[in-house]
């Protein structure tokens, strides 16, 4: 339950914070560069937190999973939760695949180099 708070509340923060900039762009108290910048900085927060959800999305379906082969019980719920941690660790992936393209372009549109996946 926490980690789902934490993953609304670090979405708002961040889109909080690119709607502030966006809004001294318009007033003429930030220049197009840095709003360029903070977007980038927008996608890097956000790709990260798509490899969190990823992350937790596929410790849990390695528990159900590992429960099932540990205990022996295979019933319709184990079926029905490696199903729904299946299918939302799918979306996910394809989700943070999206990100990590449009922070490429983003980079791109700056004229930074693409960095490693490491960092």
């Amino acid at each position: 339950m926490f980690g789902g708070l934490f993953i609304v509340l670090a979405a708002r923060r961040g889109r909080k914070a690119l709607d502030r900039l966006l809004a001294d762009e318009r007033a003429g108290l930030a220049s197009p560069r840095e709003v360029a910048l903070a977007r980038v900085r927008q996608k890097e927060r956000s790709l990260r937190l798509g490899q969190v959800i990823c992350a937790f999305l596929a410790v849990l379906l390695v528990a159900v999973l590992g429960r099932a082969g540990v205990s022996g019980e295979w019933g319709g719920m184990t079926a029905y939760y490696a199903a729904v941690f299946g299918i939302l660790l799918v979306v996910s992936a394809l989700a943070l695949r999206r990100v990590a393209a449009d922070l490429a372009g983003a980079r791109a549109g700056l004229g930074e180099p693409d960095r490693p996946r490491g960092r």
